[in-house]
C-alpha cells in the first residue's frame, strides 16, 4: 500500500487525544535519534461519534532495544521482532484498546510516511485491526508542531486523520500541516482580539463547548461564551422553565414559564448574540445516552449542575474520554431572614490533574448523604424545595468559568488558568485559589482514564 491507497469506505475523521505527561514521554523517546530512528506503540481507548473515531491514549510502550533486528540498515530504517507486535496486540486486546505505532520526522512541518513505513504498516495493521475488531488502529508520525496518521478498521484502510490533541491547558492540536493559517477577523470581536491576540478568533470559531445544566450559572456561561465567539455550543438540560428560574436564569421571560424548554431559551439568547453560533439542544440529562453521546462531540465540558450525583457522572465520563472539565457550584445558607454564607467553587480538571472524585467534593460520604436526602422520587416531587440561589453570585462563578474556557481554547493566560480549585465567598466577595489534593490512588473515575466507550474489567 502507499499513501494514495489510504482511503477506505469509512470517511470518518480520526482523532487522538493524549495527556500532556504521556505525550512528553512519547515525544522524548521518538525524537531521540542518537542511535537512529526510534518508535513505539500507544495503546488507546476508543470512542465513536457520527463523524469521528476518537482514540484515547492510555499506555506507551517504546520498542525495546533487545527487540530491534535492524537499525539504519540497507533494508530498513528500523525493524524489530514480530513477537513484540504480537505482545502489543495481546495487551491491547486485554485492555479493550487499539494500537498506534508512533515515530517522528523531526523538523518537518508537513510529515509524510516513507515507503519503509508503508511496508511495515502492510505487514502489521490489516491483520492486527481484524484481531482488535471494532477499534481503529494505525500509525502516526510526528513533525514540527504537526502530525500525520494512517489507520485501519476491521482489516481495511479507514478514515481520514484529523488531529492529535494534547489535552493540556491550553489545548494543543497537531495536524498534518503545521498551523500557518492567517487570522480570520470578525469586527464584533475586535476588542477581544486586541486583548488576547488575532489568532484567538479562528481557534474560538472551531471550538465546541458543552454546558450541562442551564438553570443558573450555566445560563451565564452560555451567554458569555457566545459573546466570546465560540463556534459551537451544546446545551444539555431536560426541564421546562419554571417561574422560580426567572430570578436566576439569564435569557428567560415570563412567557417562557411552563412553555419553553431551558435549552430553547439558550438557543434563542445565543442566536440574538451571534447567529453564526451552532447551537445543539439536548433535552435530556446525564447519564442518558443522548446526553453522553453529545458530550463526546465537545472540546470541553462546563458542568453547572445541582447535585453531587450528577457531578460524579459527568466527571467519570470526562475521565473516560480525556475531556477537560470545568465545574461550578455554590452552597447558600440562610436562617430564613438573612444570608449566613455563600460558599462556591470553580474546579478545573485536565487529563493529568486530580479529578472531582479525587477531592472532598465527591467523597463517598458526601455522595451517600445526598442519596439519602434526595432519593430517586425527589426529582418528581413538586413540593420539594430548591436550594437558595442569588443570580449575581452565580454570575461571578460563571464569569470565571468562561475565562477558563477562553484560556483552554486560546491560551491567553499561557495555561495559568489550568487545573485548579478556586474558592468563592459570595458574602465577603472574595475569590481565592486553593491547592488541589493529590490524585487518589483508589479513585474509581481515574481508574477508567482514557477507556472511552469500551470499559474493560481485565486491565
Amino acid at each position: 500500500m502507499n499513501e494514495g491507497d489510504q482511503v477506505g469506505k469509512d470517511k470518518r475523521l480520526i482523532r487522538l487525544n493524549i495527556a500532556p505527561s504521556l505525550f512528553s514521554s512519547v515525544k522524548t523517546h521518538v525524537e531521540n535519534t542518537r542511535r537512529g530512528e526510534e518508535a513505539g506503540f500507544l495503546l488507546c481507548g476508543h470512542a465513536a461519534t457520527d463523524h469521528a473515531y476518537v482514540l484515547l491514549a492510555r499506555e506507551w510502550h517504546p520498542i525495546p532495544e533487545d527487540a530491534v533486528s535492524e537499525r539504519n540498515g540497507p533494508n530498513s530504517v528500523l525493524a524489530w521482532d514480530a513477537s513484540f507486535n504480537a505482545t502489543m496486540v495481546a495487551r491491547a486486546d486485554d485492555l479493550g484498546a487499539s494500537i498506534v505505532l508512533v515515530h517522528a520526522h523531526i523538523g518537518s512541518k508537513r510529515p509524510r510516511f516513507s515507503p519503509d513505513d508503508w511496508r511495515n504498516a502492510d505487514r502489521l495493521f490489516p491483520g492486527a485491526s481484524r484481531l482488535l475488531a471494532g477499534r481503529v488502529s494505525g500509525m502516526l508520525v510526528l513533525g514540527k508542531n504537526s502530525a500525520e496518521g494512517a489507520f485501519w478498521f476491521n482489516g481495511h484502510a479507514s478514515g481520514r486523520f484529523d488531529r492529535l490533541r494534547v489535552v493540556d491547558s491550553p489545548l494543543r492540536d497537531l495536524r498534518p500541516t503545521a498551523d500557518l493559517s492567517p487570522p480570520c477577523p470578525r469586527p464584533r470581536l475586535d476588542r477581544q482580539s486586541r486583548a488576547i491576540g488575532p489568532k484567538s478568533e479562528a481557534r474560538l470559531k472551531s471550538a465546541t463547548i458543552a454546558v450541562v445544566g442551564v438553570s443558573g450559572g450555566g445560563s451565564h456561561v452560555c451567554q458569555q461564551i457566545a459573546h466570546q465567539g465560540v463556534g459551537g455550543l451544546i446545551v444539555i438540560d431536560d426541564q421546562l422553565v419554571e417561574e422560580v428560574q426567572l430570578g436566576r436564569m439569564v435569557g428567560t421571560t415570563p412567557a417562557d414559564v411552563g412553555t419553553s424548554f431551558k435549552t430553547a431559551v439558550m438557543r434563542r439568547m445565543v442566536e440574538t448574540i451571534d447567529p453564526a453560533v451552532q447551537v445543539e439542544e439536548i433535552r435530556a440529562r446525564v447519564p442518558s445516552r443522548p446526553a453522553l453521546e453529545a458530550l463526546k462531540r465537545a472540546d470541553l465540558v462546563v458542568a453547572a449542575v445541582d447535585t453531587f450525583g450528577a457531578r460524579e457522572q459527568i466527571n467519570a465520563f470526562c475521565r473516560r474520554h480525556l475531556l477537560p472539565l470545568i465545574d461550578i457550584g455554590i452552597n447558600v445558607r440562610t436562617d430564613g431572614e438573612h444570608l449566613q454564607s455563600a460558599h462556591g467553587q470553580l474546579i478545573v480538571v485536565t487529563a493529568d490533574s486530580p479529578c472531582l472524585r479525587c477531592t472532598p467534593l465527591l467523597a463517598d460520604q458526601v455522595l451517600a448523604r445526598e442519596r439519602e436526602a434526595r432519593p430517586p422520587e425527589y426529582e418528581i416531587n413538586e413540593e420539594a424545595t430548591g436550594e437558595p440561589q442569588v443570580v449575581s453570585m452565580n454570575g461571578v462563578l460563571a464569569s470565571e468559568a468562561s475565562n477558563a474556557v477562553l484560556d483552554f481554547i486560546t491560551g491567553y493566560a499561557n495555561g495559568a488558568r489550568g487545573s485548579g480549585w478556586w474558592l468563592y465567598d459570595g458574602r465577603g466577595g472574595t475569590m481565592s485559589r486553593a491547592a488541589l489534593p493529590p490524585p487518589s490512588s483508589g479513585c474509581p473515575a481515574c481508574a477508567e482514564l482514557g477507556h472511552g466507550d469500551f470499559v474493560s474489567s481485565r486491565a
